[in-house]
């Protein structure tokens, strides 16, 4: 679904790598319009005669392949009056091309993940799907024909513009894009990444239909644009069939557009400040830093993620607030010199004056405290546990190149994750004294106030300067295929008791070795948990401020020196870590020290005393107190953000001690293993971990009764947003394992499975524009019969009842007309995908053995449940849509500005 993303790419995000059989490519014969150019860790680069440049990331690892398109045009080649276009654009190319009409909803229709991103330098596009021939030649084709036949209508683009506005709204209403927007427009006095991606809010309303035909003319072409295949395919067979499909399509004549802009170095400190009316308080502090290209960017990047990680603030200066707000740290990897942003999380309005000087203090004197090489070589682990993380996903790494692509050459991946390995404790400090400095700084205020300067920056090194020595180790191997079929995951999968805890193994190959681990515990009942829902849920959360062995720090160190990726008892690891990464797991949950839990516990409960006026809570808290049927401490009861604040603050230091004592152990439970792992190894490790550790509280499921109540209709007033939230709900007597279920489940995929495809979708979004998104969810009980169906949306504040009206007629439409059997057919079709696609993942597989395991269940489970999709009939679809569906029965309440409904509605 068309998105536009904040140009400012998080620190922590990971480096993907991937290798596949080279040799193997290197022995292909090439179609004579084709031109190798080179081939690096398995990723082999091609070229047209057109210019098109292809990227092959072949692995059979995984039955899904993966297609992006990226065209080289993102915000910043927008001019004056025409902020906004590239993104416009985005949503205009998904809606069709003069072959392939309707373009999101064939997507769907075949069951393909899609989704479309812009960015300060580039647009991206991508569909994932099984792997097949015909599919795959279908995707190239449909984006072979949009690059040159995209349909940009008048009446199309209409009708878009209210989803636009309100996605612009949206971003409006949240602190953090309202105050980078205001950031970014004073940090820059020429260059392009001055403007916000989504645009000018006068320029959107605005558009002239005609130079949004020759913005696409101009940069929709095949010397802009690179093709990324990824995942399961023959690429022997596919080079033809993309010199075919792109092959035909003309070199422009005229060159491209160039960017000539430098933007000059700031001429003194500057500020700005965003008074509006709101409780939350934030501050942002804007550096302007070098080119993804220059070899400072990953000392940078490197000096962000220890300032935003907290410890070096409180080595620093030891205060109670900068330990609070842990600031978070963005920084781009733009072709030109950006933006590195740290940002705070909201504080009180006393802090307004110390908060950003001791924010800015610590940022701006890192470069002159001692940093040691043990400590960066703690982030640079990170760094590679990271990268480890996504080496082995060809479909991730499609996308993540998309960065390096825009900067020139996608190689460039490899060049700063060789700049990071060899990087000094003095170079990120050197780096930090040239860039993290008031003369370089824009400070952004939320409500209240800072200073700012300026720095010059250096000139960018030529792409040829800095790939001169660019070398590579070939060091990753492709895995055997996997059959992932219901019938051989359960056949592969060892099931055992390792003391009380039900567990599955799993092993199979992988790449990287890579292993998922998902443990779930199980203790107490509806009496020994009653007032406990909370200490339960904040003794979860302070396992990892460190164990009777280690603080929290070296427990943080331990856990990637195991390679874990995760939490306590859900985790990524590899084969050889695995054995380390268990026996850390079970020694936090045995040995936890709770020491700095309970200023976690006050962060916590600050979070929740903020949502109280959010108004999204405000719908949940309404809905909570309608539909609760429990006492105050039941594990059962819906509570209110107001009951939840309470029941945060009654609790005592104590409490989390006295819950692990009195409940944590290994008496009843499930834990999945799957990936490539030695199963005797695995089962000699826990047999000796879980031995003797048991639960003083008894396990017994707490059971749920469905709660039938009243229609409850309600309007909740929110002055001054202009975005307004709409949620209905509705229980019912049906849980996963009744018979009427599976019915509840295709209706609920036609009515609002997804934004574009669904009845309620293709309403409210394509045909109205009312809101940007909506989406409906059943969600069952495992053991019980009763389920709670919501459907979920946003709108402008003025259109709210419109969109509530369309709701409603959409869902009596349904009862009284019914479906067809072209739409049974297609739901089939797309939900049986979902379900294969989600057995392609390691940790769904382990999260659905540990469901089935919970129920008494084998895996068998889920060919029952596809079995049952497929024999539903329409007559079957029909009466249960008539008998539970029920469109007057819904409770809904919804927010907005009242001031702006007519009155009329």
């Amino acid at each position: 679904m068309p998105n536009i993303k904040t140009p400012v790419v998080a620190i922590a995000i990971a480096m993907h790598l991937l290798c596949t059989n080279s040799h193997t490519q290197a022995a292909t014969a090439l179609p004579t319009t084709v031109e190798k150019l080179s081939t690096v860790e398995g990723i082999s680069e091609y070229r047209l005669p057109n210019g098109l440049k292809i990227l092959l990331i072949p692995d059979n690892s995984k039955p899904t392949a993966t297609v992006s398109m990226i065209y080289q045009v993102g915000s910043k080649h927008e001019s004056a009056g025409q902020t906004g276009y590239a993104h416009l654009l985005e949503h205009m190319m998904c809606k069709g091309s003069k072959n392939y009409p309707q373009i999101l909803q064939q997507l769907l229709n075949r069951g393909m993940k899609s989704n479309a991103f812009t960015f300060q330098d580039y647009t991206l596009y991508y569909a994932t799907f099984e792997a097949s021939e015909n599919e795959l030649n279908w995707v190239l084709s449909m984006e072979a024909d949009r690059m040159q036949n995209a349909q940009v209508l008048k009446s199309e683009l209409d009708t878009e513009m209210t989803v636009v506005r309100n996605e612009l709204e949206l971003r409006e209403n949240n602190s953090y894009d309202m105050l980078f927007k205001r950031v970014q427009a004073v940090a820059f006095d020429w260059h392009g990444y001055g403007h916000s991606t989504i645009g000018e809010k006068s320029d959107i309303e605005n558009v002239n239909i005609d130079q949004l035909k020759q913005f696409y003319h101009t940069y929709y072409r095949p010397d802009n644009a690179v093709l990324v295949v990824a995942g399961k395919f023959d690429a022997d067979a596919v080079l033809p069939v993309i010199s075919r499909q792109f092959g035909s399509i003309a070199a422009p004549r005229s060159a491209l557009p160039k960017i000539i802009t430098v933007e000059p170095a700031q001429q003194g400190e500057r500020q700005v400040f965003v008074r509006k009316k709101s409780k939350e308080n934030r501050m942002m502090l804007a550096y302007h830093k070098p080119s993804l290209l220059h070899p400072d960017y990953a000392a940078l990047k490197m000096a962000g993620a220890i300032l935003s990680s907290g410890r070096e603030l409180r080595n620093q200066t030891g205060d109670v607030f900068l330990s609070n707000i842990r600031p978070g740290f963005n920084m781009a990897g733009n072709v030109e010199n950006g933006l590195a942003v740290f940002y705070s999380n909201s504080f009180p309005s006393k802090d307004m004056g110390e908060g950003p000087q001791e924010l800015t203090k610590a940022v701006e004197t890192f470069g002159q405290h001692s940093l040691s090489q043990q400590e960066l070589d703690l982030f640079k682990n990170a760094y590679v546990n990271n990268f480890v993380s996504t080496m082995n996903n060809p479909q991730t790494l499609s996308l993540r190149l998309s960065d390096y692509i825009a900067a020139g050459d996608w190689r460039l991946l490899f060049v700063e994750k060789k700049r990071v390995a060899s990087l000094t404790a003095t170079q990120v400090q050197d780096a930090a004294r040239r860039y993290f400095v008031k003369e370089n700084r824009t400070a952004g205020i939320l409500l209240s106030e800072d200073e700012s300067t300026n720095t010059q920056m250096p000139q960018s090194p030529s792409l040829a300067e800095v790939m001169k020595d660019f070398s590579y180790v070939d060091q990753y191997a492709a895995v055997a295929e996997f059959d992932r079929t219901i019938s051989n995951i359960e056949k592969n999968t060892q099931r055992l008791k390792i003391g009380h805890i039900e567990t599955a193994l799993l092993s199979k190959p992988t790449r990287g070795q890579a292993v998922e681990v998902d443990l779930l515990l199980h203790w107490g009942d509806e009496k020994t948990l009653f007032n406990k829902r909370w200490v339960e849920f904040m003794t979860m959360q302070g396992l990892l401020n460190g164990t009777s062995r280690y603080g929290k720090e070296t427990l943080q160190a331990e856990r990637q020196n195991a390679q874990i990726r995760g939490g306590v008892t859900r985790f990524t690891t590899d084969r050889s870590h695995l054995k380390q990464a268990l026996q850390l797991m079970v020694e936090n949950l045995k040995q936890p020290s709770f020491a700095q839990a309970y200023s976690q516990l006050g962060e916590f409960k600050q979070e929740w005393q903020k949502l109280r006026a959010d108004p999204q809570q405000l719908i949940q808290d309404e809905l909570a107190r309608h539909f609760n049927a429990y006492p105050a401490g039941d594990m059962r009861a819906h509570e209110t953000s107001e009951q939840v604040v309470a029941a945060l603050g009654a609790i005592k230091p104590t409490d989390l001690i006295d819950f692990h004592k009195n409940f944590y152990g290994a008496s009843s439970g499930h834990l999945a293993i799957i990936g490539d792992f030695d199963v005797e190894e695995v089962k000699a490790v826990l047999n000796q971990e879980f031995s003797g550790w048991e639960s003083k509280s008894p396990y017994a499921e707490i059971h749920k009764t469905y709660v039938g109540r009243p229609s409850l209709q309600k309007f909740i007033d929110t002055p001054g947003k202009e975005n307004g939230f709409f949620l209905a709900q509705l229980n019912l007597p049906v849980g996963i394992k009744d018979e009427d279920f599976i019915a509840l489940q295709v209706i609920d995929h036609l009515i609002g499975g997804n934004t574009f495809g669904s009845r309620l979708g293709q309403r409210v979004r394509v045909k109205e524009g009312w809101s940007y998104g909506i989406h409906s969810d059943i969600s069952p009980f495992q053991t019980d019969s009763c389920s709670t169906w919501e459907i979920k949306a946003s709108a402008a504040s003025a259109n709210i009842n419109k969109l509530k009206q369309a709701v409603l007629e959409e869902l009596r439409r349904v009862v009284s007309q019914g479906f067809s059997q072209d739409e049974l057919t297609t739901a089939k079709t797309g939900l049986l995908q979902q379900w294969q696609q989600s057995r392609n993942n390691d940790k769904s597989l382990t999260e659905q053995w540990n469901s089935v395991m919970h129920t008494n269940e084998d895996y068998s489970w889920y060919a029952r449940r596809e079995q049952s999709v497929q024999n539903l009939s329409l007559e079957q679809l029909n009466k249960a849509a008539k008998k539970y569906l029920q469109p007057e029965q819904w409770s809904i309440v919804m927010t907005g500005d009242a001031s702006k409904i007519p009155k009329d509605l």
